[in-house]
């Protein structure tokens, strides 16, 4: 736990300057996300599988370590976000992305947006090639 903190603390989640902390981290073989809002007091919490147990897991390791390092014990409110269902056994990773950035922009969900899956996947690829490409 202590390490968790420490890697959150040192990526600057606690820096006042950001208003929101954004994570996705594995629970099982599948991906989840949450983003808080500081200044809302609110975790906006997404699992593909729409699954109790994993919105379960995910505001059970945000009260744990996130909340003590923002200095927030107690005080968030969790949002579930429902409108974004997987719908294969692989995409999970994808989906927690795209929604992260969605709610970032501001932008609403649309069922279409499922067709974009395969473009979903080759753009955050190209953004991953560019970045690990990219002089020192």
């Amino acid at each position: 736990m202590a390490q968790k903190r420490s890697v959150a603390r040192g990526l600057g989640a606690a820096d006042p300057k950001y208003e929101r902390v954004l994570g996705i981290f594995n629970v099982g073989s599948h991906w989840v996300a949450f983003m808080i809002d500081k200044n809302a007091k609110l975790c906006h919490m997404f699992d593909p599988l729409q699954s109790e147990r994993n919105y379960a897991a995910i505001e059970s390791s945000v009260r744990k370590e996130m909340e003590h390092v923002l200095d927030l014990e107690g005080k968030l409110d969790y949002k579930k976000i429902d409108w974004c269902k997987q719908q294969d056994g692989s995409s999970c990773g994808i989906w927690c992305i795209a929604v992260l950035e969605m709610i970032v922009a501001g932008a609403s969900w649309n069922d279409t947006i499922y067709r974009l899956q395969p473009y979903l996947r080759m753009h955050y690829l190209y953004k991953v090639i560019s970045v690990l490409t990219k002089p020192v």
